[in-house]
């Protein structure tokens, strides 16, 4: 195979890593003329997982729905034996420090905007026990579009807490379909 128009053949030997994005091209050892070539885009997410929420419904609620990658499934507060009162909030880890530049969220998919978040705040933290202050607080849209929000400087740490301050439709519910941070 060959990455980005380059000359240099490389026998496969191991999965390669197309984060950054590029052309691949491949052909057969025996036969260079049947040859394929595919570009992928820089993959700008990082992985992540929950280690905490606030609040989740017992019943399909659960916080690691946001980082499924599934838009079909979605974190939902509890309602069904309590109903948690606002703030709420998911605390995800990246694994190690990463620069984050943005993230981005999802509300929930399936037709209703019931705990669709309104207000938010971001925060950092290397240890996942010191918060501090947040780095941004801003204001979803009420839509089941994928929102986009950039930082105004990029920001280094592991673990990242999304706080919903209350809800679009007044009411003490938050729920979200996805949610991921965006590297430099």
């Amino acid at each position: 195979y060959a990455l980005n128009g380059s000359k240099k053949a490389v026998a496969y030997t191991a999965p390669i890593n197309m984060r950054a994005g590029g052309t691949i091209s491949t052909w057969y050892k025996d036969n260079p003329l049947m040859k394929t070539s595919m570009t992928y885009a820089k993959v700008e997410s990082v992985p992540l997982q929950v280690v905490f929420a606030s609040s989740e419904e017992p019943n399909g609620g659960s916080a690691a729905n946001m980082v499924d990658g599934d838009p079909a499934t979605m974190w939902h507060t509890m309602y069904s034996i309590t109903l948690a009162k606002y703030p709420h909030w998911v605390d995800f880890d990246a694994g190690k420090q990463k620069v984050i530049k943005g993230f981005t969220y999802l509300a929930r998919q399936d037709g209703s905007l019931n705990g669709c978040i309104k207000d938010y705040e971001i925060y950092v933290s290397n240890d996942n026990k010191t918060w501090g202050e947040p780095i941004l607080k801003g204001h979803f849209e009420k839509t089941t579009k994928l929102q986009k929000v950039m930082l105004n400087k990029p920001v280094k740490a592991r673990y990242f807490r999304l706080r919903a301050l209350n809800e679009q439709n007044g009411q003490d519910y938050a729920s979200g379909s996805e949610f991921t941070l965006i590297t430099e």
